[in-house]
């Protein structure tokens, strides 16, 4: 969902921790993307228990992820913060 044109955002850090799939349909949900290039390559591995840090953007500054819908996936959210 694009942001109209002139409105203020802001960007969330997101990291998430798991094994196996990476629920690829949480970045659509949550509107997050990986944090760098390095980042993005995790979500390929399997198996091992890994973190994963992710960008969030938004219109409002009062956002957090959905935490309950990542543990339904097996994955669980460690930590966030507004980046300023």
């Amino acid at each position: 969902m694009p942001l109209p044109k002139g409105e203020k955002v802001f960007f969330f850090r997101v990291t998430v921790e798991g094994r196996g799939e990476f629920p690829t349909d949480m970045l659509r949900y949550d509107r997050c993307f990986p944090a760098s290039e390095r980042e993005s390559y995790q979500l390929d591995r399997r198996g091992e228990l890994r973190k994963v840090e992710l960008t969030s953007v938004h219109s409002t500054h009062l956002w957090n992820p959905t935490e309950a819908r990542w543990n339904s996936f097996g994955w669980r959210v460690v930590g966030w913060r507004r980046v300023e």
